[in-house]
């Protein structure tokens, strides 16, 4: 039986803007438990950041003793400034298959799944693919392993 990505993909999507600053999506990050965030610009996807794109741009002495202002500096960068915009995008129709391929060899870790105006659906990661070819989940069943 053959699945598209709509069977698999977090619908729960939280996202941020162009403008919103490192601060603000480490709060995110830390509170949410996500690992990326879809960036739009209105409705419109327009860019995806991940905890690591928002870990390299951050001191490693924010929040400690040894924090310095240029530390601190560092969490005014926008989103803007650090996000992807060149993004490998899928729709709802597109098979479990293809994304999985598009996950490899792009060498990315989650599919904003984006609908025919560019806005974002949901987005399905590598985990998420991952439970599905091994446990062979039906996504629809209540039952997980």
């Amino acid at each position: 039986m053959s699945f598209n990505v709509e069977a698999l993909m977090s619908t729960d999507v939280v996202s941020v803007t162009p403008t919103d600053t490192l601060a603000t999506l480490r709060k995110i990050f830390a509170k949410k438990g996500f690992h990326h965030l879809p960036v739009l610009d209105g409705d419109k996807l327009v860019g995806i950041i991940s905890d690591r794109d928002a870990q390299r741009y951050t001191s490693p002495f924010v929040g400690t003793r040894l924090e310095r202002a240029e530390d601190r500096a560092l969490l005014k960068k926008t989103v803007a400034d650090i996000m992807t915009r060149d993004m490998v995008t899928v729709d709802r129709a597109t098979s479990v298959d293809t994304a999985s391929v598009l996950l490899l060899e792009n060498v990315i870790s989650c599919l904003p799944v984006v609908n025919a105006e560019g806005g974002i659906d949901g987005i399905v990661t590598w985990k998420d693919i991952l439970k599905f070819h091994v446990y062979g989940v039906d996504p629809k069943s209540s039952e997980q392993p």
